[in-house]
């Protein structure tokens, strides 16, 4: 009996010693929170924070109500609150807020292996208010609003406010660094936002010319657009990487020579046609570019020499090269062999 009456004593001892410097509200928020009668232990959290702003415990208190009630952002600034005005509580609020941040990033990463997007969407979202500061959450948040506003437009805003985010937060420490300046990079360009795609993939390729391809595709959704100025800029981002990475890609160089066609700069066209040949002896629609930028441009001489290459050696059966040789020519005032290109010409289209 005395033993037991020791012991009782011990465990009373014990709850004075947790309670003991607390109010009462905050005393009451615990036990509330013990019992998980959490809108109770908020109520009385914020009772004593008016009687006692600074009240660390009180806040920390609200931190695991919020935690529970999936107030996340709430939970986090509480949490942070509490290791602000009491630097011991410091180890336990890293540790709440780390588990709040795993349980949602982890349940968003569980929706995104299930094609379930929008649920994932949610988690990470989630994620973000539980801990701000995590660009894993943010990359991953930004993923997912970017493939979800391909069908559904409500998600582009959000998609861009995920993204500016992620470049605030991102350094290029990050084991995702790349991957976040490509991922920003692809929404700046979605959102028409030219010199922020273009700031962000310069520091992509001086990161990582390796990157280069991404930066083309991207070039090439600016080329869809009819954009052909923005898409000069990347497509030049990604020929210096190529060079950077020691490689290259003949697309890219056929892709610029229709931009600088469009707008009417012919020489840089035709140089990157001609690159494109060196790369692919063989390619007759490079060929044949090569010849219609020569004609657009009136480089009459050019045009002779690349249309009777192309007529005779790599094309003969394609009237275009027959009727832009043919017209050269009557340009020329070589009347009886343009009158000869010009039957070729007829003859293939007969």
């Amino acid at each position: 009996m005395r033993r037991n009456r020791a012991i009782l004593s011990l465990l009373v001892f014990m709850l004075l010693g947790v309670f003991a410097c607390k109010s009462v509200e905050t005393t009451s928020a615990m036990l509330h929170n013990q019992t998980k009668n959490f809108d109770k232990a908020i109520e009385m959290a914020n009772l004593a924070l008016e009687k006692k702003p600074d009240d660390a415990e009180a806040y920390f208190q609200l931190g695991i109500s919020y935690s529970y009630t999936g107030k996340m952002r709430m939970a986090y600034d509480s949490f942070k609150k509490a290791a602000e005005l009491d630097p011991k509580k410091e180890k336990l609020v890293i540790q709440n807020i780390a588990s709040n941040w795993a349980k949602h990033y982890n349940l968003g990463i569980n929706e995104l292996q299930a094609d379930n997007y929008e649920g994932a969407a949610n988690e990470f979202f989630e994620a973000t208010e539980s801990d701000p500061e995590k660009v894993k959450s943010w990359f991953n948040l930004a993923m997912v609003y970017n493939h979800l506003s391909t069908t559904d437009s409500t998600y582009l805003e959000p998609s861009f406010e995920a993204a500016d985010q992620l470049m605030e937060k991102v350094t290029d420490s990050d084991p995702d660094y790349s991957k976040a300046l490509a991922l920003a990079g692809r929404i700046m360009v979605k959102r028409g936002e030219d010199e922020k795609a273009v700031e962000i993939l310069t520091r992509l390729l001086l990161f990582d010319p390796t990157k280069a391809e991404t930066v083309e595709i991207m070039g090439n959704d600016y080329l869809d657009q009819d954009n052909y100025e923005a898409a000069i800029r990347l497509y030049e981002l990604a020929i210096d990487g190529y060079i950077r990475a020691e490689t290259t890609s003949a697309d890219v160089y056929y892709n610029i020579g229709i931009c600088y066609l469009q707008t009417k700069d012919y020489l840089k066209a035709a140089d990157a046609y001609q690159h494109v040949i060196a790369l692919e002896p063989d390619n007759k629609r490079a060929h044949y570019s090569l010849l219609l930028v020569y004609y657009q441009g009136e480089l009459w001489e050019e045009v002779i020499l690349q249309g009777q290459k192309y007529t005779t050696e790599i094309a003969p059966e394609d009237p275009g090269g027959w009727q832009i040789l043919g017209l050269t020519y009557g340009k020329k005032q070589m009347k009886t062999m343009a009158e000869k290109a010009m039957e070729k010409y007829l003859e293939l289209t007969q």
